[in-house]
């Protein structure tokens, strides 16, 4: 009987000592993590919209294929706007062909002026020799008059070329001493052609980004309008966490710190990342509703504040992941040397750039 009682103590000091250790370890363990099952995966899905109006011609891919970055989703039919790059076009070639005239009416009022110099310098000297004949008696009044008049009409020619001469000028513009297209009428028709290629090419809808077609809401035949979403991608190989923690969990986190993700879809596998930044408000800051605390009876909620942990590596091809799945986030909070505030993607972009000013 004594045997089975100091067995009986035997284990029962084991089993205590056990349940001892295993308390001393999770208290370690809280002291330096915090935990939520709060927490969802998340992405920036990119919204596929067209920026043209127009039919849908074409669908070249599917709800859930996998697509690359550029990839073409969607044709529009072209016809509309290859009408109007035509039309703009034949706008540019007028226009050229107006400046070309421009310049040849340019290089004739100059001509003419030339023409009216040279007319008014003879004129001067029919004058001046009508004048000494006439002095002498050589010729009749009447002659030195039509010279006088000629004289007078010279002149009157040599304004008006110069007139025309800067009209012509004036209607190049910026063109006179440069190239025709520097004309203001042609950068204008031209920008108007570019602009018109440019509204062609978005007829050709692409990926945006690399990812995952989901949610395709438009069908072949459909009139679309710009900014109106005809599918989205999401990028499962850019995948993050949002982990919505507790106010009271948050004394100690900093931006860097490791974290553990474990995901309800694979409980066993673990993925692991680092905080990227916190929220500067809490989930209630941002609802529609926000509360209003200081009317009525006043109930104190513990607030959620959303952390943002990037994954150090993507889940391999045996677990995919898929937005909006539930998980739960660890955090080691050991290292407090990261900051509160600016996220790991911000600090990454400021050492580039100095890296890059610091370079020669």
């Amino acid at each position: 009987m004594n045997g089975k009682k100091r067995i009986a103590t035997v284990v029962v000091a084991v089993i205590a000592l056990g349940a001892v250790g295993i308390g001393v370890r999770a208290w370690l363990f809280s002291r330096t993590h915090v935990e939520t099952d709060d927490a969802y995966l998340r992405a920036d899905v990119a919204q596929v919209t067209p920026r043209v109006a127009g039919t849908i011609e074409e669908i070249l891919v599917d709800a859930n294929w996998q697509v690359e970055k550029d990839q073409v989703l969607v044709q529009l039919d072209r016809a509309e706007q290859q009408l109007k790059l035509e039309k703009a076009e034949a706008t540019l070639a007028r226009v050229h062909e107006d400046v070309h005239q421009a310049r040849a009416a340019l290089h004739a009022a100059e001509s003419g002026l030339e023409l009216a110099k040279a007319d008014l310098e003879q004129a001067k000297i029919d004058l001046g020799r009508s004048t000494q004949l006439a002095e002498r008696g050589v010729v009749p009044a009447d002659r030195l008059d039509r010279a006088r008049t000629g004289m007078r009409i010279a002149q009157a020619r040599v304004v008006t070329a110069t007139q025309e001469a800067e009209r012509a000028r004036a209607a190049l513009g910026p063109a006179l001493n440069a190239a025709d297209e520097e004309a203001p009428a042609v950068r204008e028709a031209k920008a108007a052609r570019d602009e018109a290629a440019l509204l062609l090419s978005y007829t050709t809808i692409r990926a945006p980004i690399a990812g995952v077609v989901g949610r395709r809401g438009v069908e072949v035949g459909e009139r679309v309008q710009p900014g109106e979403p005809l599918m989205a991608i999401v990028p499962l190989s850019d995948i993050y966490v949002e982990a919505n923690f507790k106010e009271t969990q948050l004394t100690d986190v900093r931006v860097g710190q490791p974290a553990t993700i474990v995901s309800d879809l694979y409980p066993d596998v673990v993925l692991r990342g680092r905080v990227e930044g916190l929220s500067p408000a809490t989930g209630a800051a941002f609802a529609l509703l926000p509360p209003e605390n200081a009317t009525g009876n006043w109930v104190k909620v513990v607030q959620r504040v959303p952390v943002r942990i990037r994954l150090d590596a993507a889940a391999d091809a045996q677990h995919p992941l898929r937005v909006g799945l539930s998980a739960i986030a660890t955090i080691d909070t050991a290292d407090k040397s990261g900051p509160l505030l600016t996220p790991l993607s911000q600090t990454s972009q400021v050492a580039q750039r100095r890296a890059a000013d610091a370079a020669p």
